[in-house]
């Protein structure tokens, strides 16, 4: 099924570098297996040209929002560093691929120690075979980490009122979002208020979200006054462009009468990056995760730590993560409504986080031992995760919280770090 952090194609440039002397067979297999590869992916493919790039001079990048070069034979050095030097100058990401025959690999061992800086990523296909089921992740990887780094730059993030104020460390700043390309759009809580007294609820809407999960307690008024504030932001975010928004949650349940839980559970899967807390750096790491991954992000609190696991515990989390749901009050006020989100034992899960000064993107990648809610005193959403390494959140700390997807996206948030020029710490043992 599609999802709304599917890569967009059409503004990819996919083109084939080769050195002068090259088999225009080996051309034509390359071209098949990307533009089979891509259907197999995304049930389309951007234009493959089924000719050669031999020198800079005859790249065009007219269109192009960001270009996949693949390196067809050996020779190709200097066509890879002049196609990387006139995609910086217009401002289009690049992602160069290696594969396994006519010493494609050579030329991107040669090339490599030259890609310093900003704006240029690699990926290596162990195979042309478009049955390849490691070719194929490699290359989807690799897509979706150009994505989510054309995403990110040229982003605008609203945040709705100040950042909560335990956040002491987790703050960023104009001259830090914008080397990223990020607009920050800060809103008034009081302001949105307005917005949120503005809307009605159908009881229908009502009745559809409940029958989702299971009520075990509601707050009077719910679910109401909560998709109020969810049909505020989906206005908001329609009407002023937005890519991601972080509600400030104290100020906002205040101001509004009703917290963003239930909205970040809903607007997560409709395709709007929704944080919490006023964290942008969170939402700016869970806008990477979203777009790197294909799916939505859980937002949340390492509630704690071991040498070699990670109990990850938030109020809410998107409801296509969860096998059930149940809606109850919000842990902490006491009001509202939150969802208690049941995460897939067994899966696979990639944990990541910027740091406050958006250097560092940490990644980690485990897999779900407990995924539903057992310990006590913690936010309704949990997942348990068996992650070797995980200490290194507590003892190198870069913040509190950290965003998880489903699946192995390590690979795509390599490449979207760095296309960003952001520097990779790994979480291992």
């Amino acid at each position: 099924m599609p999802s709304p952090y599917d890569p967009r194609l059409d503004g990819l440039c996919v083109r084939i570098a080769a050195s002068p002397l090259h088999s225009p067979i080996l051309i034509a297999r390359i071209s098949r297996l990307l533009e089979g590869g891509f259907k197999t992916l995304w049930g389309s493919s951007p234009e493959v040209a089924p000719y050669a790039v031999t020198s800079g001079e005859e790249l065009e990048l007219r269109g192009c929002k960001s270009l996949l070069l693949v390196l067809a034979t050996g020779g190709t050095e200097a066509v890879a560093l002049e196609a990387v030097e006139k995609a910086k100058e217009e401002g289009v990401p690049v992602l160069l691929a290696a594969q396994p025959y006519a010493n494609s690999l050579p030329s991107l061992l040669e090339v490599k120690p030259l890609l310093k800086g900003p704006g240029v990523s690699w990926i290596y296909l162990g195979s042309l075979d478009p049955r390849s089921t490691e070719a194929l992740r490699t290359l989807e990887q690799g897509v979706r980490g150009l994505w989510a780094a054309s995403r990110v730059r040229g982003s605008r993030i609203a945040a709705i009122g100040p950042p909560s104020p335990w956040l002491v460390s987790s703050r960023a700043w104009h001259e830090d979002l914008a080397r990223l390309g990020v607009e920050l759009v800060e809103v008034d809580p009081i302001e949105f208020a307005r917005y949120v007294a503005e809307e009605s609820v159908p009881e229908s809407l009502g009745e559809e979200v409940l029958r989702r999960g299971e009520v075990l307690d509601l707050a009077d008024g719910e679910p109401k006054k909560s998709l109020r504030v969810y049909r505020a932001i989906k206005r908001m975010w329609k009407s002023r462009g937005l890519d991601a928004v972080s509600p400030a949650c104290w100020w906002f349940y205040k101001e509004a009468g009703a917290n963003a839980c239930l909205a970040h559970s809903l607007l997560n899967d409709e395709g709007l990056v929704v944080g919490c807390e006023g964290d942008i750096p969170a939402t700016l790491s869970m806008m990477l995760a979203t777009y790197a991954s294909g799916k939505p992000a859980f937002f949340a609190n390492p509630a704690h730590v071991s040498r070699d696991s990670l109990l990850l515990a938030h109020c809410t989390a998107p409801f296509s993560m969860g096998l059930r749901i149940q809606f109850r009050r919000h842990f902490i006020t006491g009001g509202s409504v939150t969802s208690s989100v049941w995460f897939p034992k067994g899966s696979k899960v990639t944990v990541s986080r910027l740091d406050p000064g958006l250097e560092v993107l940490r990644v980690g990648v485990g897999i779900i031992e407990k995924g539903r809610p057992e310990a006590e005193m913690q936010c309704e959403s949990q997942m348990l995760v068996r992650m070797p390494g995980a200490a290194r959140i507590l003892e190198e700390s870069i913040g509190n919280h950290y965003v998880a997807t489903l699946g192995d996206s390590s690979e795509a948030l390599r490449v979207a770090a760095d296309i960003l020029g952001l520097r990779l710490e790994v979480i291992s043992p």
